[in-house]
């Protein structure tokens, strides 16, 4: 039962982000639409959707139920959700959560589309790292936007970057803490800072492991060891090629405008992304990624080096 008061969810967008939000809302038992510009895009999304729900149920029968969920759960979950192409379907959620392209251009204009057609609920965004004073100077009631920063991949990370705004009030901070506990997610709170909590931190890090590749010091492959002994399950490099090499840079630009040269973008990293080789999105960042083989360092890269 929601601990929240909200039951319908929409989601916009249904990217790796936005997909993974809307199945969670779903697999949690809140009514769910996830919407995104045209019904190509929303098939492919509802298909990653529902091949995720299969996996947590292969881990289910795995794990003689340790892990993972029951195909009654499964069905329930893709039985609240539906996908629209149609803002206006948004229009009666009791909350929005917006999951687009990490572009301050991009969510205003979808946040003003909805503050346009009427929308009158709380709103919520899953930045990474732009102001969410700024973004909800697009929404007519600031008091309820706020900040929703989910880890990735959504349907296994716990954690959620809580970030409010300047003029967030107190009643919609207390429901996206609620919310989270609803989802089962762990609620992170966060100052409306460049980069917030988690990226001000991780950014640099990632960063500078591109850095040590870039200079010679290290291969990839043993960059990405060093972190072993931290108990991460993934290398900074690798974990650069999954939230992806846009991302990263655009982060890196939000840290260096706030705080100045020393969180600049790495120039292998730039040439990677100008390349269009995002990461395992494309099929080709530091690593290459192809269907059936294990990821093989990107040659482009390996002969990369700043002398």
């Amino acid at each position: 039962m929601s601990t929240s008061g909200i039951s319908k969810i929409g989601v916009l967008g249904i990217g790796t982000m936005g997909s993974g939000i809307a199945q969670v809302s779903a697999q949690s038992g809140f009514e769910t639409i996830v919407a995104d510009v045209s019904d190509e895009v929303l098939e492919k999304g509802m298909a990653r959707i529902h091949k995720s729900l299969d996996k947590l149920v292969a881990s289910y029968e795995k794990t003689e139920g340790k892990r993972g969920i029951t195909k009654e759960h499964r069905d329930e979950a893709a039985g609240r959700l539906k996908s629209s192409a149609k803002m206006d379907d948004l229009l009666d959620r009791d909350i929005i959560i917006e999951a687009v392209f990490e572009d301050y251009d991009v969510k205003a204009k979808l946040i003003k589309e909805l503050d346009g057609k009427g929308f009158d609920g709380l709103f919520a965004s899953n930045t990474s790292s732009i102001s969410i004073t700024r973004l909800a100077n697009n929404y007519h009631d600031p008091a309820r936007f706020m900040g929703m920063h989910f880890m990735n991949p959504v349907p296994i990370q716990k954690g959620v970057e809580i970030i409010r705004g300047l003029l967030t009030g107190d009643e919609m901070y207390s429901t996206i803490v609620a919310l989270c506990g609803d989802m089962g997610k762990t609620p992170i709170p966060a100052e409306d800072k460049a980069g917030f909590g988690i990226n001000r931190m991780f950014i640099p890090f990632v960063n500078e492991a591109a850095r040590v590749v870039e200079e010679g010091i290290m291969s990839v492959e043993d960059a990405d060891k060093t972190t072993l002994c931290l108990g991460h399950r993934m290398g900074p490099i690798s974990t650069m090629d999954f939230v992806g090499l846009d991302i990263i840079v655009d982060v890196c630009n939000v840290l260096e405008a706030e705080f100045g040269s020393p969180y600049k973008a790495t120039a292998l990293l730039k040439r990677l992304v100008e390349a269009g080789y995002l990461g395992m999105k494309t099929g080709k960042g530091f690593y290459i990624y192809e269907k059936g083989k294990d990821p093989v360092v990107n040659p482009a890269v390996a002969r990369y080096r700043i002398k």
